[in-house]
C-alpha cells in the first residue's frame, strides 16, 4: 500500500470543516504558458462544490517509490454544470508536485481534500492590491475576476517575461496590471519590493493580498507596512519556499528562529 506522508484523509476531514474527499479524474490538459499547464478533472462531488475565489484543493501526489505528498493547488475555474475544475500548476523545479503534474495525463485519476484556504477578497475595501508571481497567479486572476466592474484594483505580477503573462477575463474595468519581468532568479530579484515601494496608493482605505515566494512575501509586506498600511489590511501567503521543497502537507516549511 502507497504511504502518504502526514495526516490521513480522515483526521483532515475532521479538523477541517467544509471540506470534503473528492475523487478526481483528469479530462483533459492545456498549456496557458510555456511553464504552466492547466488540468481539469472531472469527478462527482464538483456540481455542488462551494469554492471562494483564492481557495485551493489538496491533491495528493506520488513520489519516489511508493510514497504520496499532498500538494495545494489553487481552482482557477469551477465549472458546476459540467463538474469540472480547473487547476494551473506551474512546472518549475524539481518536486514530486512538479514531476506530477508534467506527468499526468487523462484518464488518471487523484484524490483531493478542499475547498481549502481563508484568504478571501475583503469587504468593503477602497481599492484592492494584488502582489503575485506564477505560483500564485491562479489565485490572483480568480479573486481578480469576483471584483465588480467598478472597483479599484492594482496588480503586480512578478513572472520571468512576456511570455507568461496571463490576464484575467473579467473584472474591474479599470484594473491596473503591471507585469514585473525579474533579471534575477525568482526568489531573489528585488523587483516586486521595488515596485511595491514606488507604487502609488489609491486613495481611500485599501486591502492588500501578498502572495509567492515566503521570503518575497515578508519583504513586499514589510514595504506596505512601511508606506503605511495597517498589517490587518494586508493578507499574505507564502506558496513556496526557495530552495526547499514544500512539506508533506503542501505549504513551505517556516524558518525557524535563530
Amino acid at each position: 500500500m502507497a504511504r502518504t506522508e502526514g495526516e490521513e484523509p480522515t483526521a483532515l476531514l475532521q479538523r477541517l470543516p467544509g471540506v470534503r474527499l473528492l475523487s478526481l479524474t483528469l479530462h483533459e490538459t492545456q498549456m496557458v504558458t510555456p511553464s504552466t499547464r492547466r488540468l481539469r478533472f472531472v469527478g462527482e462531488g464538483l456540481s455542488d462544490l462551494e469554492v471562494r475565489p483564492g481557495q485551493d484543493l489538496m491533491v495528493e501526489v506520488p513520489a519516489e517509490g511508493r510514497r504520496h505528498f499532498r500538494r495545494r493547488y489553487s481552482v482557477r475555474s469551477l465549472d458546476r454544470a459540467v463538474g469540472a475544475v480547473d487547476l494551473d500548476i506551474v512546472l518549475h523545479g524539481d518536486g514530486p508536485g512538479a514531476r506530477w503534474a508534467a506527468a499526468v495525463e487523462p484518464g488518471d485519476t487523484v484524490e483531493a481534500i478542499g475547498p481549502r484556504g481563508k484568504i478571501f477578497v475583503a469587504d468593503g475595501a477602497d481599492w484592492h492590491l494584488f502582489c503575485a508571481d506564477e505560483a500564485s497567479l491562479p489565485a490572483t486572476l480568480a479573486m481578480i475576476e469576483s471584483l465588480p466592474p467598478s472597483a479599484v484594483a492594482v496588480a503586480l505580477v512578478e513572472v520571468d517575461g512576456a511570455s507568461d503573462h496571463v490576464a484575467p477575463g473579467s473584472g474591474p474595468e479599470a484594473l491596473d496590471l503591471r507585469w514585473l519581468h525579474r533579471t534575477e532568479p525568482a526568489g531573489r530579484d528585488p523587483v516586486m519590493t521595488t515596485a511595491v515601494t514606488a507604487l502609488g496608493l489609491p486613495a481611500g482605505h485599501g486591502h492588500a493580498y501578498v502572495f509567492g515566494e515566503l521570503h518575497v512575501v515578508a519583504a513586499a509586506r514589510q514595504a506596505l507596512v512601511g508606506r503605511g498600511m495597517d498589517p490587518a489590511d494586508i493578507d499574505h501567503k507564502g506558496y513556496w519556499r526557495l530552495g526547499v521543497a514544500n512539506a508533506a502537507h503542501g505549504e513551505p516549511e517556516r524558518p525557524r528562529p535563530a
